[in-house]
């Protein structure tokens, strides 16, 4: 299913380098363009049409974990599967910083999860108590830019009594 690039485009105020990472179910953006920083590779002349079914951003959060440093800042660059926009609250994946680098309480080694946009095993967020608020609210409110708020909030607090770390 997807999303459209208008959704995307509506979050470049709040998110200035989202961008789509993949379209249709399946397949990763054609070879043959350059790759961007985050390692995506658009199409020669423009991405291809067709629905939005994962997108990559970078947002900013807190290091996290049980150290002194907990509360220094640092960017997440993520993936997020926007395949089933309405349904369950989407898997999200941490491409940077690196899992052995990776302290923050809400965020599962990359052995839990796949992710098949970077082909790739990533640490993914655990989404606990959001997921609940996520199937509770109306499915016209769970939007890309709800999962996107979801996912500032998690990353810059965190839930010492979260089973990921």
């Amino acid at each position: 299913m997807g999303i459209g690039d208008e959704a995307v485009t509506r979050l470049r105020a709040e998110y200035p380098d989202i961008g789509a990472l993949a379209r249709q179910p399946g397949v990763l953006p054609r070879p043959g363009g350059s790759p961007d920083r985050f390692g995506a590779r658009s199409a020669p002349g423009g991405d291809p049409p067709g629905p939005v079914m994962a997108v990559r951003l970078s947002i900013e959060g807190v290091r996290g974990g049980r150290t002194p440093a907990a509360g220094l800042r640092c960017r997440y660059v993520l993936v997020v599967d926007v395949s089933k926009p309405a349904g369950r609250i989407p898997s999200i994946w941490v491409r940077s910083p690196a899992d052995r680098d990776i302290e923050h309480v809400n965020i599962w080694p990359a052995s839990r999860e796949y992710c098949p946009w970077m082909r790739a095993w990533l640490p993914s967020l655990c989404w606990n108590t959001f997921a609940v608020g996520w199937h509770q609210a109306p499915p016209a409110h769970r939007t890309l830019g709800t999962v996107l708020e979801y996912a500032k909030q998690l990353l810059n607090t965190e839930n010492h009594e979260s089973p990921a770390r």
